[in-house]
């Protein structure tokens, strides 16, 4: 069947949703524009229960976002308009049509297994003894068109939560690199941190989450598939209850709803207790007794209305409903809270991200109370009881065209082939080493680095260091035991020579003197004899600046040698 053409075997009963108007604000419009926009969350954007039965003190107003999306009822074209003997059977034959056309198509199989393994074949690039595997619904087959695929990554070496986040971001970084997808989310501050993101338009524009080293989720796929042979009633109601959540945008942990693990839970322990004591042959042979519009109505009725959420804890492992006080889970901030115990790790709750759980309840509610009231009637006509709980979005269905084309036309395989390219090309580009510290780079140093080729360059651009001043020629002193080639060292500077020129002014005075003397005794001359400090040959200097008789000479002039 094509799903670009959608056509309902008769009425649908699915009423459009309306808009509500918004009311006119009268305010200045200076005011208007200093307010900043308030974001809108997807799950307050999305529509509640289309024609819901109020309560006391509800409106019955739909609060829609403010482009409403279509939805149809596709399923109801493998359904005839024969007649049927009461409601409970006709819905039991929507719930195979509806199953029978959500579930994946080949294309769809074949397009998201391509890109998976693609996916995995640029994690190992990074990690390479590492192995990607599965776990979710799409490990269990049991997946919506436009639902996640969960991937993890399982080294043989455990990671600190520093090197997983730094793992996380090299592998966004490999992602976007590789031209699987053009923009990744890395939740590294979540309990079980992963990165999301979607492929390019080419491969589908599916939506992959992996995680490192999350082995629960591996080790309870075979556990569940178990429960899904044991339980043949099992996918019915875990794909239907999916697609009623999905609708609320309700069915993620991160968008505070209630994920596939937990639906699944959910859905395993009400088939354990069979609350409304429905006969054995129902829950065993569903498809015999036509009984799959029983269950559902009656999973809806459970946990809609019955289940004690303020004392009761799902434990799947015991097959039983446990209290809160026996856990110890009676502290918690919201009393109202679900809480379900994880098959593998008991002290782990599954629910406990699930904090929108008033508005599922309300969902689920609201979803009994409109399959309670359909008004069935035996004339042979083309039904939609299902339809006004369940439907398909416009998008739902363009999701599934582009899947189809891109496997038909060869599109994918292109786009494989260039994500293989651009992934070899990026794992053999060279990569600086990395090291646990970072090399310091001085700013104010303008002497190059030694090196024996002599182009020596100054680091950061500095002008060279000028040449230091010629030495004097001689042999370069080397120092002993060393084999640096090192410039000859300087030597003491040389000390000035001086020398006397001419007698000092004492010698003059003392020979002025002794002229004086003998002009005056002319006998004294010649009774002189050498050696007396009266003769004039002594009072001369003698050449070391200090005159006959042992006195210091005067200063007098000198000049350089």
């Amino acid at each position: 069947m094509d799903p670009s053409t959608v056509v309902a075997a008769g009425p649908s009963n699915i009423p459009p949703p309306t808009i509500t108007p918004k009311p006119t604000d009268k305010r200045n419009e200076n005011n208007k524009k200093r307010r900043p926009k308030r974001k809108r969350i997807a799950s307050e954007a999305s529509a509640s229960i289309a024609g819901e039965h109020p309560e006391a003190g509800e409106t019955d107003s739909v609060h829609v976002g403010v482009e409403a999306e279509g939805w149809s009822a596709p399923w109801l074209e493998e359904l005839g308009t024969t007649s049927y003997e009461s409601k409970q059977q006709r819905l039991h034959d929507e719930i195979v049509a509806f199953f029978n056309y959500i579930s994946p198509t080949p294309n769809e199989t074949h397009a998201r297994g391509m890109v998976i393994a693609q996916v995995s074949e640029v994690a190992r690039r990074r990690f390479r003894d590492a192995s990607v595997e599965t776990f979710g619904s799409v490990a269990q087959n049991l997946y919506l068109p436009d639902g996640d695929t969960d991937l993890v990554i399982q080294t043989s070496e455990p990671f600190d939560d520093e090197r997983k986040k730094s793992a996380l971001f090299q592998l966004a970084a490999m992602m976007r690199n590789s031209r699987i997808t053009r923009y990744v989310q890395v939740i590294h501050r979540a309990r079980v941190p992963v990165i999301s993101f979607e492929t390019q338009p080419d491969l589908g524009s599916l939506k992959v989450d992996i995680s490192f080293n999350a082995t629960d989720g591996v080790k309870a796929v075979p556990i569940l598939r178990d429960y899904f042979d044991k339980m043949p009633a099992l996918r019915y109601l875990v794909l239907c209850v999916k697609s009623l959540l999905s609708r609320h945008k309700l069915n993620t942990a991160s968008s505070s709803g209630l994920s596939s693990y937990g639906v699944i839970l959910l859905a395993i322990n009400f088939l354990q207790l069979n609350p409304l004591k429905r006969p054995a042959a129902y829950l065993e042979q569903p498809m015999e007794n036509e009984s799959l519009g029983i269950l559902l109505t009656d999973f809806l009725d459970y946990y809609g209305n019955l289940f004690d959420y303020a004392e009761s804890v799902v434990s799947v492992s015991q097959g039983k409903v446990l209290s809160k006080e026996e856990k110890g889970w009676d502290g918690l901030n919201n009393p109202e809270s679900l809480c379900i115990e994880c098959m593998l790790n008991p002290e782990n709750d599954v629910g406990r991200p699930t904090s929108k759980i008033w508005k599922i309840r309300k969902v689920l509610k609201g979803a009994h109370s409109l399959l309670e009231s359909y008004a069935f009637s035996d004339v042979p006509a083309a039904h939609n009881i299902l339809g006004r709980i369940l439907g398909i979005s416009d998008a739902t269905l363009e999701h599934r065209i582009l899947l189809k084309d891109i496997v038909t036309s060869g599109r994918l395989s292109q786009a494989l082939r260039e994500v293989q390219s651009a992934a070899t090309l990026y794992s053999n580009a060279p990569r600086r080493p990395q090291s646990s510290y970072q090399q310091y780079n001085p700013r104010y140093n303008s002497r190059p680095y030694p090196s024996s080729a002599g182009n020596d360059r100054p680091r950061n651009n500095l002008p060279p260091k000028p040449p230091p001043p010629r030495q004097p020629s001689g042999p370069p002193r080397q120092p002993s035991g060393s084999g640096y080639n090192l410039p000859p060292r300087p030597g003491p500077s040389p000390k000035s020579h001086y020398v006397a020129q001419g007698p000092s002014l004492a010698a003059l005075r003392a020979a002025a003197s002794a002229s004086a003397d003998a002009s005056a005794n002319p006998n004294t001359r010649a009774n002189d004899k050498p050696g007396d400090a009266g003769s004039t040959a002594n009072t001369h200097s003698n050449g070391n600046g200090r005159s006959a008789q042992g006195m210091r000479s005067p200063p007098r002039r000198r000049r350089k040698a």
